[in-house]
Order: C-alpha cells, then sequence, then structure tokens
C-alpha cells in the first residue's frame, strides 16, 4: 500500500500554517474519522503512521521532532495510540490539544437517543438531527464515558487516553463557554449549548469543560491566552482557528495562544 499519505492543506482548519513561525514544514494527517471508531487499533496505528514521517528523525515507533496538534477525536486517537503502545513521543516532541472529548460528548449520547426515538419531538426538529440518522460510527465512540449509552470497553479505553493525555500533552485548549466568535456558525453552536443535555452548562456547545480537561489538572487553565493551558469561551470550530481572534477578551484568542506556545 505504500507509505501512508500527509497533505499540504485541509479544509478542516482555518489558516492554522500562517501561525507558526517556527515550523520548518506543515503536514496535515487527513483519516476517515466518520465511519471509524477512535478505539479501533487500525485507526490508532494510522495516525502513528502519520505522525512518523514528517521528521527525517523519527523511528519506525518513536515521533521525533515533531509538533502533533490536535483537535477533537483527534486526541483521542493519540491518546490511545500511545497507550496501545503503537507509537511514542520522543522529548523532542510537543503534543498541543484542543477541544478533545477525553471523557465523552452528550451530543453523542442525545444524538443516540434522538435517533431512537428516546427524546423531546420539539427539540429534534429543532436541532435538527433526525437527517443524521442513523448515528455513525465516529459519533457512537465518543459515548459520554459511564453514561448510559457507553460500555466496559470503552470507558477503559477512555482511562487508558487519559492517562497518556496527562503524561504527554505540552499544552490543551478547552472551553467553558459556548459562547464564541462571531461566524455564521456561531448560533448553532448556542443552540446546541442549550438542548443538548449536557451534564454541566460549561461546555463548548459540544464538548463540556470537565470532558475536555479529564486526567489533567485544572488548577493549571487559566481564561488567558499567554497560558499553556487555555479556559477559553470558544465554540469546538472556533478551537479549528476558523474565526480568528477576537478583539479584547483574552479568553477568546485561540490564534494568539497557538503563536505563544511556538
Amino acid at each position: 500500500m505504500g507509505s501512508p499519505v500527509n497533505v499540504d492543506s485541509l479544509h478542516y482548519w482555518g489558516p492554522i500554517s500562517d501561525h507558526a513561525p517556527c515550523c520548518s514544514s506543515i503536514k496535515y494527517a487527513h483519516l476517515n474519522t466518520v465511519n471509524n471508531s477512535w478505539v479501533k487499533a487500525a485507526q490508532q496505528q494510522a495516525v502513528c503512521d502519520r505522525a512518523l514521517t514528517v521528521s527525517n528523525s523519527s523511528t519506525n515507533f518513536t515521533i521525533s521532532d515533531t509538533i502533533i496538534v490536535t483537535h477533537s477525536m483527534g486526541s483521542l486517537l493519540v491518546g490511545a495510540a500511545i497507550a496501545g503502545g503503537m507509537c511514542e513521543l520522543s522529548s523532542s516532541s510537543t503534543w498541543v490539544s484542543m477541544a478533545t472529548p477525553m471523557s465523552g460528548s452528550m451530543g453523542s449520547d442525545f444524538a443516540q437517543d434522538v435517533c431512537d426515538g428516546k427524546s423531546n419531538a420539539l427539540m429534534e426538529k429543532v436541532a435538527d438531527i433526525r437527517q443524521q440518522c442513523p448515528v455513525n460510527i465516529a459519533t457512537k465512540s465518543v459515548a459520554y464515558e459511564n453514561g448510559t449509552r457507553s460500555f466496559s470497553h470503552l470507558n477503559r479505553a477512555y482511562k487508558s487516553a487519559q492517562k497518556a493525555y496527562r503524561k504527554h500533552v505540552s499544552a490543551a485548549m478547552c472551553s467553558s463557554s459556548s459562547s464564541g466568535l462571531l461566524s455564521t456558525y456561531q448560533a448553532r453552536f448556542w443552540l446546541l449549548s442549550e438542548i443538548v443535555p449536557h451534564k454541566s452548562k460549561q461546555n463548548d456547545g459540544m464538548v463540556e469543560y470537565a470532558s475536555c480537561t479529564s486526567g489533567l489538572d485544572e488548577g493549571k487553565f487559566e481564561s488567558d491566552y499567554r497560558s499553556r493551558f487555555y479556559r477559553s469561551k470558544l465554540n469546538h470550530w472556533d478551537m479549528q482557528f476558523k474565526s480568528g481572534d477576537g478583539l479584547l477578551n483574552k479568553a477568546k484568542m485561540p490564534v494568539k495562544w497557538f503563536e505563544c506556545l511556538l
């Protein structure tokens, strides 16, 4: 099948390459994260294979001289891959994580309930969830840890990924509010924040702050972009750098945060 292929650009992200001056090159890993679960060994190996090709100093197992940037389920994949012994990070590599559902997302539980006819019909219509039925494999795999939609194997996988996350992540951005940046998708996340039965009001619309920080020391997080562990007020897509920075609010400056890390 040949070597795994990374790409030079990916629409999933905003203009992240414009804000990484210390990087000699930037590559994007493009995987099918819709039809595959993050607990699938082959998917975890695919993440390692792509990360290992970026730097010439990496070996067949150890990722060296590489900055790995992950968003949402991507962080679970990296954590699970490391925990499962698929690959390892050397001390010369850095892992930066954003908006990860490290304990899952109630958005998954809600979508599954809707598709099984177990939710309020009005909420279904407003959320426009029905058109996404049946729920895809990836969404099912981020059912909330120890929740009604989770199961023992998934719960164990969360614990293993959280352990790797705690040990290896160098910087993390999470959000305690879906307030977000002005954008065409801002209202969507306001709505999701209200209708999804999140366990806490502190969420980015899809992922709760407590889930994103799961496994980490919450005391390290600050609402200032100069903190490596950033407690933001961004929605889930804002943390893909799609809408730049806010003007004055230090809790809404994801691009500046990223630049300050590098």
